[in-house]
């Protein structure tokens, strides 16, 4: 029964989306990030920058270059084999640029930890507990990748309305320290928080919820979540706008 939920869930999601089944059997494409980027489509009517920090094979860029073709996308990813399947899956797309390095508070070199599932990896490490509830996050490689500052990047040029986009599991708190003259320029800003430490170290959602306020931004929503088998929410993917009083939106 919960094959034919997810199947339905997947038909609805390719309907409302307009991408048919063709594009999802195309390499990088998601079931999950075309519906997630469908829901935030209901605040966020146009976008001209999208930047993908935590990029993975390219699954959001790609979902988001159809929502808003207009717009310029900037990919982060810094696991050199994932980063080589994120070029291989976005290359006919002009709008997308992809860059093969971290973000974070400081410039230099950062210590990772690449998953043999690639949506776990990250800077920190995984906790025990996300290993009990997926045990396909067990075993990481441990390696160097260069990390930068979103302040520090001279290459791209922001045209509002932007969305800084973080999934960089855990991480987020330390991208947005290393952002403080870029976030002023931010009109939306989406990321991944957890409910219970997936991620040794990692702030949870309330301290994320207060430190993302304290940058100028409000919560719009929730659009997307993870659970458990037992149904248990895990993460949510939260949505924020930023201050009415900063934006040059005028939404």
């Amino acid at each position: 029964m919960n094959i034919l939920f997810k199947l339905a869930d997947a038909a609805r999601v390719m309907i409302r989306s307009g991408r048919g089944p063709g594009a999802f059997l195309q390499g990088g494409a998601s079931i999950a990030s075309t519906q997630l980027v469908y829901n935030c489509s209901h605040y966020i009517p146009s976008l001209h920058t999208i930047l993908d920090v935590g990029a993975n094979k390219g699954q959001f860029a790609l979902a988001v270059a159809h929502r808003y073709p207009q717009a310029r996308i900037y990919s982060f990813e810094p696991v050199p084999d994932t980063y080589t399947l994120l070029q291989q899956y976005t290359r006919k797309i002009s709008a997308i640029r992809a860059f093969n390095f971290a973000l974070g508070s400081s410039d230099g070199s950062l210590e990772f930890y690449s998953n043999a599932y690639s949506h776990a990896s990250s800077a920190l490490q995984v906790s025990t507990a996300q290993i009990q509830l997926k045990p396909q996050t067990a075993h990481t490689r441990k390696m160097a990748v260069p990390v930068k500052r979103l302040d520090q990047l001279p290459d791209i040029r922001l045209k509002s309305p932007t969305l800084l986009k973080l999934d960089v599991q855990g991480f987020e708190r330390e991208v947005l320290r290393g952002a403080t003259t870029l976030l002023p320029q931010i009109d939306y800003l989406l990321f991944e928080t957890s409910f219970i430490p997936m991620y040794d170290g990692e702030p949870l959602f309330d301290e994320m919820h207060h430190f993302v306020k304290s940058l100028g931004f409000d919560f719009i929503a929730p659009v997307g979540y993870l659970q458990s088998d037992n149904l248990r929410i895990l993460q949510m993917d939260l949505l924020y706008q930023k201050r009415n009083d900063q934006s040059n939106t005028g939404m």
